[in-house]
């Protein structure tokens, strides 16, 4: 015999609570008939559509049919969930646990950068990125020959960590030469040698023998890097705006700093 749809399944289960909870609890503090809540803890409502969504929970973790008693499990694990919140609430745990506070406030950073960020239109992303075509042009790219020796007026070698004979990026460069070699290879022209130089004990000479100019970054090459920055800032915006506002909505108060 096949199992009803899930859906149908959660929703017998949540509509049985009314009947559910006049069992469970006294009727001096049984919850109104045809109410929404399914339960109210203190004064604060769980809505009978909590206990279907803790449900639908628990039918996606379980590989078995809900059983009859499913719904008194999600409701009773919901007013558990209420007690204890509320107890961290009386504890001002939000304000004296530090993990807690965290959470609370970054919970709210991401809700405040969420806040009216809808999807741009191309002509936007265009305009925003002709603003700032900098953050995606590519580095210049170098072919160099590297040789080293104990003394100025020693015998050059090839040293082991040549980088390859192609053409690299000065982040590409860095792993093979250091940062000082680097830099010294991005401050001479194409066809120059710089040396020797001095570092790590030994005398190094550095030949570029071709440069590749970046190229002039194109807008739908980028697009997807320009909208995640457009994202990035408009978010940046949204949490700004945010304070200020609760800024200008609080009370508060500081003590002058003096100099030092």
């Amino acid at each position: 015999m096949s199992q009803p749809p899930v859906g149908l399944a959660i929703g017998a289960l949540a509509g049985g609570l009314l009947v559910l909870a006049g069992a469970l609890w006294p009727s001096d503090r049984a919850v109104e008939a045809g109410s929404n809540a399914a339960a109210i803890v203190n004064g604060q409502t769980i809505p009978i559509g909590d206990v279907e969504i803790a449900l639908e929970a628990m039918a996606r973790d379980s590989r078995n049919p809900l059983s009859d008693d499913a719904a008194e499990h999600a409701l009773s694990r919901l007013i558990d969930e209420e007690l204890l919140f509320q107890r961290a609430i009386a504890l001002d745990l939000p304000r004296n646990a530090s993990t807690v506070r965290r959470t609370i406030v970054m919970t709210m950073i991401d809700l405040a950068q969420s806040n009216d960020v809808t999807d741009p239109e191309d002509a936007e992303l265009q305009v925003f990125f002709n603003a700032n075509s900098g953050f995606f042009s590519t580095e210049n790219r170098y072919r160099i020959s590297w040789e080293s020796a104990a003394s100025e007026s020693g015998e050059r070698t090839r040293p082991p960590a040549h980088p390859p004979g192609r053409l690299l990026t000065p982040s590409d460069l860095r792993r093979y030469l250091g940062e000082d070699l680097t830099l010294a290879v991005l401050i001479i022209a194409e066809g120059e040698t710089a040396g020797p130089i001095e570092t790590g004990g030994r005398f190094h000479w550095l030949t570029v023998s071709e440069i590749a100019s970046a190229e002039q970054p194109q807008f739908e090459a980028n697009r997807d890097r320009v909208e995640a920055l457009w994202r990035q800032r408009a978010a940046e915006a949204s949490l700004e705006a945010y304070i200020a506002e609760l800024r200008e909505q609080a009370d508060i108060r500081v003590q002058a700093i003096p100099g030092e």
